[in-house]
């Protein structure tokens, strides 16, 4: 009888510790999970918007690296500039595209939409994120200060406005215009001090 006590009071114990080590490693996991804690780098970011009359589309490629020798699970939030003149982007979509193409599915948690990525050991994964935004007034925003919490700057960046069926009228980034007509910058070693904005008009016939 006292043994048996003794195995049942162990086991009790045993069971404690697991769950406490469970709690443990779940609210441990938490900050990486949702992102706020950054395992993987930020190292590339490509940035195509559409201007048309009254909505943009945006195509953002991204590339993250994972510089350890284990595959590691990356929690990612998508930042989206939404205000009184913007409301909340349509069609949001987000896919792999190296080194597998596969769609990537999104949750919408506590106000923001997140996914997962899986990065594998010393590699890199090209992430690609489109939407559409309605924008009336005819100007827009696309957030770059969020690559603060990656507390490095990324090696390159390349952002460009894509017009149909407008000029383009603003940009607190100075652009360079190609022979097609589309308007761009590049960034090395870029850390942002201030987001993206831009405006137009509707191109006169």
């Amino acid at each position: 009888m006292i043994r048996t006590g003794r195995s049942q009071r162990a086991g009790r114990s045993g069971f404690r510790m697991t769950h406490l080590f469970a709690l443990v490693l779940f609210f441990t996991a938490i900050p990486f999970l949702s992102g706020l804690i950054p395992l993987v780098r930020f190292s590339e970011e490509q940035i195509d918007i559409i201007v048309r009359p009254d909505h943009i589309r945006v195509r953002g490629i991204y590339v993250y690296e994972n510089p350890l020798p284990l595959p590691l699970i990356q929690g990612l939030s998508i930042p989206l500039p939404i205000n009184r003149d913007n409301p909340a982007p349509v069609l949001l979509r987000v896919a792999t595209l190296m080194p597998d193409r596969a769609p990537v599915p999104v949750r919408h948690i506590m106000g923001s939409y997140r996914f997962e990525l899986v990065v594998p050991a010393g590699s890199a994964v090209t992430v690609m994120v489109e939407y559409a935004q309605y924008a009336p007034q005819r100007n827009a925003h696309y957030l770059l200060t969020t690559t603060r919490p990656w507390r490095r700057p990324i090696e390159r960046g390349e952002f460009s406005l894509v017009p149909e069926g407008v000029e383009i009228t603003g940009s607190n980034y100075p652009l360079e215009r190609t022979d097609t007509g589309i308007w761009f910058f590049r960034r090395d070693d870029f850390m942002p001090t201030q987001d993206w904005e831009f405006s137009w008009e509707e191109e006169r016939s």
